[in-house]
């Protein structure tokens, strides 16, 4: 449910308000970042997700009725942003294996690889 101060915020966004949209979306960025963290395993692309949700939810903010909280929503949008990166992901690849032994433990480490 939207709080008074939250509800002029979240009218002045509606009326194209991106100062209000800021301070409305502001409190729940951290934790959606986390959130898009969780899903994908990349700094760099939870942080994209999190500007994609954000983009998603501006352009969508007439469709946010109020029945859920503001944090659920945008986390449902980010939950779907995320699903969309990882299907448009390719398929990660196993290493491949050469044949060779596996390392005798106790002669101990080996030297760097430079090249993996």
């Amino acid at each position: 449910m939207i709080h008074d101060e939250n509800g002029a915020l979240l009218a002045a966004a509606r009326s194209g308000d991106s100062r209000s949209f800021d301070g409305l979306t502001r409190p729940y960025r951290r934790g959606l970042l986390a959130h898009c963290y969780r899903m994908l395993g990349c700094v760099a692309d939870a942080a994209d997700a999190v500007q994609e949700t954000l983009v998603r939810a501006w352009s969508h903010l007439a469709s946010f009725e109020g029945r859920a909280s503001l944090r659920t929503w945008l986390t449902r949008i980010a939950t779907r942003v995320c699903l969309d990166l990882i299907e448009r992901r390719p398929a990660r690849r196993l290493p491949s294996y050469d044949g060779s032994p596996p390392a005798d433990p106790s002669r101990g480490p080996g030297a760097p690889v430079l090249d993996p």
